[in-house]
């Protein structure tokens, strides 16, 4: 089959070569009318043209690719942030590549790997220190951060989710509701610098927290805690599933939620709705930030200003477990 060239489809379309590859280029110049790109859209399919991404990035220098790096992929959280930015990205008929690693000593290798495998910017999710931030940022390419650290901070590269507020106003909610006796239960290792601590400590009372590991969370743990803080009315956690871990104790128990105890978790999973009772969460703006994001990057490559905001608000979700 003969290859298809910006001849054929200009003079399917009755336009210029030049007006054919601004709109495929999606350049800032290309602006035409409505029927216009219907006619060069019609052309490309009745032609069956597929743009070669190779040629493009040789005569452009750009590849249209996004690098988007995490430390995890095993949470639903993560999941959603990297198919918001995929979606952020087609959007501006960009791809992306994905990686992750969950070892903090490779890092910067990781996200230089991106520059080798051809992409023009990159997106880097995690929990950075100040000083990773700053390492991350000098890289020589276009790149933005989306943070979950309370204090790191780098305005015009990095994007923080503010858990703080969200916390604050699902504690506020349920001493307004007559909860006296509020606990947060974390990991022992999640909670020195961790957002969602910090707020709580500030707000409620440290002596209010309970601390367990990863694995230790079992009915005779949940059974000890109970009998330690009779007061308890009210239980903030970490993330959802210890949330609905301890609505499954509850249950167990014959505790009431929310009439008893009332629950809230962090992060808005999807299986949120579909617990018994449902679950109270606090949630993040996942689109937004992947909006900006992009933006950012893209902006930083064609050398134009953007204004990405340094802190994204979460939100308090209530449903039928708290009062």
């Amino acid at each position: 089959m003969q290859k298809v060239t910006l001849k054929d489809i200009a003079a399917k379309a009755g336009v210029s070569i030049a007006l054919v590859s601004n709109y495929l280029n999606r350049h800032p110049s290309a602006r035409m009318s409505q029927e216009t790109r219907k006619k060069i859209d019609q052309a490309l399919k009745e032609l069956d043209y597929h743009c070669s991404d190779i040629a493009r990035s040789l005569r452009t220098g750009r590849t249209r690719i996004i690098g988007y790096f995490s430390e995890s992929l095993r949470n639903e959280v993560n999941q959603n942030e990297m198919l918001e930015i995929f979606d952020a990205a087609a959007k501006e008929n960009y791809r992306v590549i994905v990686g992750f690693s969950a070892n903090r000593g490779v890092i910067l290798e990781n996200i230089r790997a991106f520059q080798a495998r051809g992409c023009d910017a990159v997106i880097v999710s995690g929990y950075f220190t100040q000083e990773e931030v700053e390492l991350i940022a000098a890289l020589p390419f276009p790149t933005v951060i989306l943070n979950t650290h309370s204090t790191a901070a780098l305005p015009g590269k990095m994007l923080r989710y503010d858990y703080r507020a969200a916390v604050h106003s699902a504690i506020e909610y349920l001493k307004q509701t007559g909860h006296s006796g509020i606990y947060y239960h974390t990991y022992s290792n999640m909670h020195r610098h961790d957002q969602r601590f910090l707020e709580f400590v500030e707000t409620v009372s440290q002596e209010n927290v309970w601390l367990t590991d990863k694995d230790d969370f079992t009915a005779e743990t949940f059974q000890s805690f109970l009998k330690k803080h009779p007061d308890c009315t009210a239980l903030l956690h970490l993330n959802d599933y210890l949330a609905m871990r301890t609505i499954q104790y509850c249950t167990a128990s014959g505790i009431r939620i929310p009439d008893d105890c009332s629950i809230i978790g962090f992060d808005n999973i999807r299986a949120t709705d579909y617990t018994c009772p449902s679950l109270s969460s606090i949630s993040r703006p996942l689109a937004d930030a992947a909006y900006h994001a992009v933006h950012a990057v893209l902006a930083e490559l064609e050398k134009k200003p953007y204004d990405l905001p340094e802190i994204l608000p979460c939100q308090f979700i209530r449903r039928d477990s708290v009062k």
